[in-house]
């Protein structure tokens, strides 16, 4: 009863007491995914030639580079994909115009978590940020987290959160009219996974969402400790972080839930989420809120239709996959991280995934990995192993392997390194000064 007083009294009666104009917008997307593929493309389309006469008349930096690039909406009009006659943006001309592309109206500012370089500031305006909130709710929904459904986001204890009373109050609102609980864990040792574990099974959640690595942390030490006895949550969904085979099995079978999937970023908000019934690597992309162009392994490339803040065109995201757009909708497979998630060894790239699949399959009993790179020494390969037995024999095999050009140390789980001010994962750490 509780729960459905806070999702469908209390929410609306914030969002209007904040002056927020989200429902209406979540409505929209629950028509625009009710209509026919037909109806949802045009509207698509015609979405996205708006918004590139918006960027011509108001963004100075579209302006410019309409002119030197000679480009010309009307063929877009008849055809979306000559969008590809524009070239592509990048965090480096972000960094560099943003000045001309941030418009006044933009009063709401986001950054980048940092985790694969230096971070950037990116811009909403108002109604911007309602639809990102809007997908959000979308998103929870497809995952069955409705209103009235308790959910917890567990993230890490960084000492950052809401300053002034008023802002603990309305943060204190938002999560209540959400049926939602903030779990902050400092570390993944075994003393602060056992407070997270408790607080976990006391509360008992519909869903569960965080970065991938803290879940796959606390269902190693489930695993561990034997609490297999219980179903802990029914949905895990994933923030901020890559999700992988093995992290998928764990969580799955030691937290007795279903693991589904999203996409976003800082710059977009939520893009694309599973569906229930299919695989975690298949994410079908919110067509009412995003343009994605088809690409095979390669840069996902997004142009947003929502944000008249800092509207972002032909944008380079940094992450790598496969979009398709069929018959259903657009779809896409296989995120295999960012472009930064490669390390050289004896002048060969090897990519993230690559190494993941050789520790699994070849070497196994690997529990985790991270990679760092430092200046003028060989790549680290820090391995967490499962049993201490097995050290002498990962390694060997490893030296097997890669003879040289990356030494091998072992480290406990709790050892692993975080990066950017959201404190993620990575599987590869770039310390090198340049």
């Amino acid at each position: 009863m509780i729960g459905y007083f806070n999702g469908y009294v209390l929410f609306p009666l914030l969002e209007k007491a904040i002056k927020r104009n989200i429902l209406s917008k979540y409505k929209s997307i629950k028509e625009f995914e009710g209509l026919e593929i037909k109806q949802q493309r045009a509207i698509q389309h015609q979405e996205l030639v708006k918004t590139l006469y918006f960027c011509k008349d108001q963004v100075p930096y579209y302006r410019d580079l309409f002119k030197s690039t000679c480009f010309d909406i009307s063929k877009v009009e008849k055809e979306i994909a000559f969008i590809k006659d524009l070239p592509l943006l990048t965090k480096d001309i972000v960094r560099e115009r943003k000045k001309d592309l941030i418009l006044p109206n933009a009063k709401h500012m986001r950054k980048t978590g940092g985790s694969t370089g230096q971070s950037v500031f990116f811009a909403y305006d108002n109604e911007g940020l309602d639809w990102t909130a809007a997908i959000n709710i979308f998103a929870y929904e497809m995952a069955g987290c409705t209103f009235d459904r308790k959910s917890v986001h567990i993230s890490s204890e960084i000492g950052v959160g809401p300053k002034t009373l008023k802002s603990k109050f309305i943060d204190f609102m938002k999560l209540s009219s959400q049926n939602r609980k903030r779990l902050m864990i400092k570390s993944f040792s075994d003393e602060d996974l056992e407070l997270t574990y408790k607080y976990f099974k006391k509360y008992r959640p519909y869903l569960l969402q965080g970065h991938p690595s803290t879940a796959y942390a606390l269902s190693q030490f489930i695993e561990e400790k034997q609490k297999k006895d219980i179903k802990y949550c029914d949905i895990f969904e994933p923030s901020g972080e890559m999700l992988n085979d093995k992290m998928v099995e764990s969580i799955e079978s030691n937290l007795k839930c279903k693991v589904v999937n999203r996409y976003g970023n800082a710059e977009f908000g939520v893009m694309a989420h599973s569906k229930m019934q299919d695989s975690y690597k298949k994410l079908k992309v919110f067509e009412r809120a995003f343009y994605a162009e088809e690409v095979e392994e390669s840069n996902i490339i997004i142009t947003g239709l929502t944000n008249r803040g800092m509207p972002l065109l032909r944008y380079d995201t940094g992450d790598n996959g496969t979009i398709k757009i069929e018959s259903d909708g657009t779809y896409i497979y296989n995120i295999q991280g960012r472009i930064h998630d490669n390390v050289d060894i004896c002048g060969k790239n090897y990519a993230t995934h690559y190494i993941m699949d050789y520790l699994d399959h070849r070497i196994k009993n690997v529990r985790e990995f991270q990679i760092v790179i430092k200046d003028n020494t060989y790549p680290i390969l820090k391995i967490v192993p499962e049993n201490e037995k097995d050290k002498m024999r990962i390694y060997n095999e490893l030296k097997s392997r890669w003879p040289e050009g990356i030494y091998i140390e072992f480290i406990d789980f709790q050892d692993l390194e975080t990066v950017g001010w959201r404190q993620k994962f990575r599987h590869v750490i770039d310390k090198r000064s340049a």
